[in-house]
């Protein structure tokens, strides 16, 4: 009898909510507007693989840095270069292959149409944002250099007539207390403004110094924007001031393997057996703590003016960061390297372009981009009282300025009103100045395999055409379009410790030719988005990194495929109830290369028909939610977000020991929203299983650490909003 009861009050909660469910409004999907190719199109109308989120659906997911991109876009990873800084993106297996502060990224970054040159700069927080859109594929032809696997593209909101303000606060495990602010309205007849604030203070780290029992691994971060639009009619401009500081701990590694095959590796792997399993334990006896120290500015001025025949748009840019960050490298009873990396970037950009007004047969845009960066690094690699190198120091100082000037244009042809072909162009030029390099400060006599002081003063110089051709048939509810692009992204100098003179050599630039055909609809009365595409790619050239000849340093590996499918979904099956679906094939492999590395034994391998570093196999993203009304204005919305991830490679020599294997993240939250949503109060778990693995398995040639992933956070954020 009990079993029934429980059984029968079951099936009627169930069908209380349902029934309440039922009594909201049933809407179609909302059109989703994104700047993808430089002007404002519906996103099932453009002919590019694009994710889109909204800033009300990055704060329901949880997303608070770009990093947490990751875990909503099919085949986009994401992972830190130095602990809990530095962010690093792959698309579709294509991302940076190395660690060096001076390398450029693959996916090119952009907030508000500023390119962000650095990957140090990508720490910021997703504070006031309109939407993010994820460009997947070369973007060579309207985003320009470096963009040989896609760009991300934030986008701030903008001040308006209208005031409003809002305040959201957040309370969490690991004793979290975060909070962001906005407030926006018009200043004068012609003046509007827009100022929002964010920061973050976790009291608690997730990490254990077993040899004192204390935590490790506390936030501290805060950020600030601050926006003026003039508005002349014809002719807008916008004064964007924005900065931000994070004097974070950084986080702790994990001792993994002996990379060394040298009797102290073997000391130092039994060593790190006693300590604690768990990857947030270690027996941590550098001093100080590893952290981090960065504090960020910057100015930019956009312009526009509107001729009626097309619009002239101005951005200019400049930004500057000072940032240093250490590490402990490896958790272990006695200290395996204490590293410091202080640097200075200065950067300024412009960019001027012409952009046909109206839907015309022809719509074109014209433009020009112009831009200069300095880069100052003076690195310290401490290994004083590393059993392995025991007295060794390196210092990495140099300077590196990259000048990039280019033309482009992007056309869309109107064929036939159901045909339209897309062409794009862009030339580039490009100069990189690098002076200074490795030095040795101690030296351990009982190793003769550095030959250092190994500097250079290199000038680097390129001219590199990409462009884009592409066609696309509409047919009622459903869009076809295939494409074939070229990608390129620059060479350079490595920018880490090297041992020999042979290593400061340049390696070469990087070059993808890419293929793509997909289907974009919409169904049932725009119920269901269904988007789906597949890709093949011709990868010449890859930078990747590790030790070649005993020199440890940036190569290029001569050939490589990438090919793949996705498929990305939108449901409304019933009132209050939507599914947002993505999954993400690859198929990555090296099919030539004369590189040959050390393995795991010591002996040296060959790579050939290897998968390439950061491309799982298979993703898939899933978030659901159920929307009911409790009463007169009052509603609720349960929600899971998941995301399964394929086991990864973390580098291209396929190291068994740089391998994660496939994990699942699922992250529940439930939220009551009062009248027109006004305010909301939301209990949120993430990583709600706790899983444990790495987001980073890196092999300096001696040992293997592991970088860990945030464990389970459990909290509650409260939102409120003036109109």
């Amino acid at each position: 009898m009990r079993t029934g009861f429980r059984w029968q009050m079951g099936v009627g909660a169930a069908t209380w909510v349902l029934s309440i469910g039922t009594a909201l409004a049933q809407e179609a999907l909302e059109e989703i507007v994104v700047t993808a190719q430089k002007r404002e199109q519906n996103l099932q109308e453009v002919p590019i693989a694009v994710a889109a989120f909204s800033g009300d659906q990055l704060k329901e997911a949880g997303a608070v840095q770009p990093l947490d991109l990751a875990a909503m876009t099919p085949n986009l990873t994401a992972k830190n270069a130095v602990g809990n800084t530095a962010p690093i993106f792959a698309l579709r297996g294509i991302g940076l292959n190395d660690f060096a502060t001076n390398g450029t990224q693959p996916v090119g970054v952009y907030v508000d149409e500023v390119y962000l040159v650095n990957n140090s700069q990508l720490g910021f927080d997703l504070m006031d944002l309109t939407r993010v859109e994820v460009l997947k594929g070369p973007q060579g032809t309207l985003f320009g250099r470096n963009t040989t696997a896609g760009a991300i593209s934030f986008i701030t909101n903008k001040p308006t007539r209208d005031f409003d303000a809002g305040v959201s606060v957040t309370a969490g495990e690991w004793e979290l207390f975060s909070g962001s602010a906005f407030l926006n309205g018009a200043l004068g007849d012609n003046l509007s403004g827009r100022f929002a604030v964010s920061g973050e203070r976790q009291f608690k780290g997730f990490f254990v110094n077993d040899t004192n029992g204390s935590s490790w691994g506390q936030s501290r971060r805060a950020s600030w924007r601050g926006q003026l639009l003039w508005d002349y009619g014809a002719t807008h401009v916008l004064v964007n001031v924005h900065g931000g500081i994070d004097r974070s701990d950084d986080w702790y590694y994990k001792y993994v393997a002996d990379a060394s095959g040298l009797p102290a590796g073997a000391q130092l792997a039994q060593l790190a057996a006693t300590a604690n399993p768990s990857i947030f334990h270690g027996l941590h006896t550098i001093s100080p703590q590893p952290f981090i120290d960065n504090s960020a500015n910057g100015l930019s001025v956009t312009a526009d003016h509107d001729y009626d025949f097309a619009t002239v748009k101005s951005i200019t840019a400049v930004d500057q960061m000072d940032y240093a960050r250490t590490e402990d490298y490896g958790s272990v009873p006695v200290p395996n390297g204490w590293n410091y990396y202080p640097g200075h970037l200065l950067q300024f950009s412009e960019e001027l372009r012409l952009t046909s007004n109206g839907d015309h047969r022809w719509n074109w845009i014209v433009g020009l981009f112009a831009g200069h960066d300095r880069l100052r690094e003076n690195d310290v690699y401490n290994e004083l009282q590393n059993p392995i190198f025991e007295t060794y120091v390196f210092n990495v100082a140099y300077t590196q300025n990259t000048t990039s000037v280019a033309l482009f244009t992007h056309n869309e042809i109107k064929l036939t009103d159901a045909l339209r072909l897309t062409a794009g162009l862009r030339f580039t030029d490009e100069e990189k100045h690098y002076v200074g390099g490795t030095l040795i400060e101690q030296v351990d006599p009982a190793f003769k395999f550095d030959t250092c002081p190994c500097t250079t003063d290199t000038t680097l110089r390129y001219h590199e055409p990409t462009g884009k051709v592409g066609l696309d048939y509409r047919i009622d509810n459903m869009m076809i379009y295939a494409s074939a692009s070229r990608g390129y992204k620059s060479g350079g100098v490595t920018g880490f410790y090297v041992t020999d003179p042979g290593a400061t050599a340049p390696y070469n630039p990087e070059f993808i030719n890419a293929y793509e055909a997909g289907v974009k609809s919409s169904w049932f009365a725009n119920h269901l988005r269904l988007n789906s595409g597949v890709f093949h790619y011709d990868y010449k050239d890859l930078q990747a990194f590790g030790v070649i000849a005993n020199e440890f340093r940036i190569f290029n590996i001569a050939k490589s495929r990438v090919q793949g499918l996705e498929v990305e979904a939108s449901w409304l099956p019933f009132e209050g109830f939507k599914w947002d679906l993505g999954l993400g094939l690859l198929d990555t492999k090296v099919l030539d290369s004369n590189i040959r590395t050390v393995g795991p034994t010591g002996a040296m391998v060959g790579i050939v028909g290897n998968r390439l570093g950061n491309a799982p196999n298979i993703e898939l993203d899933s978030a659901m939610s159920y929307r009911f009304a409790l009463s007169e204005g009052l509603t609720a919305t349960v929600a899971v977000d998941a995301n399964w991830r394929g086991g990864t490679f973390y580098y291209v020599q396929g190291d068994p020991r740089q391998f994660e294997p496939a994990y699942v993240l699922v992250d529940p939250r439930i939220t009551i929203a009062g009248p027109k949503e006004r305010w909301k109060m939301s209990l949120w778990a993430k990583n709600v299983t706790n899983k444990h693995y790495f987001r980073e398995i890196f092999n300096d040639g001696a040992s293997v650490v592991g970088f860990p992933a945030a464990p389970r956070q459990i909290g509650a954020t409260f939102d409120y909003t003036w109109h």
